[in-house]
């Protein structure tokens, strides 16, 4: 048998280039390995960070409620009933963010906590103001929306918030021009459901909407409709349906809806009917309770 002769040098060249190709191909696979590694970590700890970001953002605004709650409950209250008929008709709305209007609807009053105690009792009651009173409740949305735009992704609530006293035509504060669809869709909702809630007679809501409608130059005509379509059920029925329950402050939870006005021993409103409560407001009536402030049972709706 003779001698094994040498491959050609062309050969030879092939088998290296084919070997440095593979060896490339086989770094290009561990530093792409490598990237997807990092870029996965990189997604969870974002993911993370979103998620605490979010517990934080929701836990400011839960104390922005409570504060409300506490400090004013007859805003907190009317506040929860325009949140209520916001999540009731923004379905059959075309607004993109919703969320946008769920927490202006929570936060709009938070500016009048600056206003002076009698202001707010006379607004709580319908007591005629005078001019310089309204104008001090229309111009505390300022207030509001100078403390909600210093919170991260804020500045669209806070905008609405501004807002909400504007009439469509242009009319109400701010005095910066701004009319028609320049104002927030948010705002042009909260503007509908604010007065209704002011116009409320507690008999006939349908009669509380054509007073709104002799106005309706300071309304978004398609929200207006919108609201009376879905929202036209008299005030007087429970927006919670349940079971009628007599309680000590001590035995209520948090969801249960207040049945008739609570009052402290000056008859001043502090809860009226309709008014959702929540943890802090259920402490807020333990604590008058105990103080002998309010009546030893509150009339409530459960939900079954």
């Amino acid at each position: 048998m003779g001698p094994v002769s040498a491959p050609p040098p062309a050969l030879t060249t092939v088998n290296k280039d084919v070997q440095a190709l593979a060896q490339r191909l086989a770094r290009e696979k561990r530093a792409r390995l490598a990237a997807e590694a990092t870029v996965e970590c990189q997604s969870r700890e974002l993911c993370v960070a979103n998620m605490q970001l979010k517990q934080l953002f929701d836990g400011s605004m839960k104390v922005l409620a409570d504060v409300l709650a506490m400090a004013r409950p007859e805003l907190f209250q009317k506040a929860g009933k325009v949140e209520r008929w916001a999540r009731r008709i923004a379905p059959h709305l075309t607004i993109d963010n919703v969320w946008v209007l769920e927490l202006a609807a929570m936060l709009y009053p938070i500016g009048m906590l600056s206003l002076p105690d009698d202001i707010i009792q006379k607004k709580a009651l319908d007591a005629d103001l005078s001019a310089d009173e309204r104008k001090m409740l229309a111009e505390s949305t300022q207030a509001a929306h100078d403390l909600l735009i210093t919170i991260p992704r804020m500045e669209p609530v806070a905008r609405a918030v501004l807002y909400c006293n504007k009439g469509f035509n242009g009319s109400g504060y701010p005095y910066d021009g701004v009319k028609g669809r320049e104002i927030p869709e948010a705002a042009r909702v909260l503007k509908v459901l604010i007065d209704l809630s002011d116009e409320a007679t507690g008999v006939d809501r349908t009669r509380d909407f054509k007073k709104m409608a002799e106005h309706r130059e300071l309304y978004d005509l398609e929200i207006l409709k919108v609201a009376y379509a879905h929202l036209r059920r008299a005030q007087g029925q429970q927006d919670a349906v349940g079971v009628p329950k007599t309680l000590a402050p001590s035995q209520l939870l948090p969801g249960d809806v207040v049945d008739r006005d609570i009052v402290d021993a000056q008859n001043r409103l502090l809860l009226a009917a309709g008014s959702v409560l929540s943890e802090i407001t259920i402490r807020r009536l333990c604590s008058l309770r105990m103080a002998k402030l309010v009546a030893e049972e509150i009339d409530i709706v459960r939900k079954a």
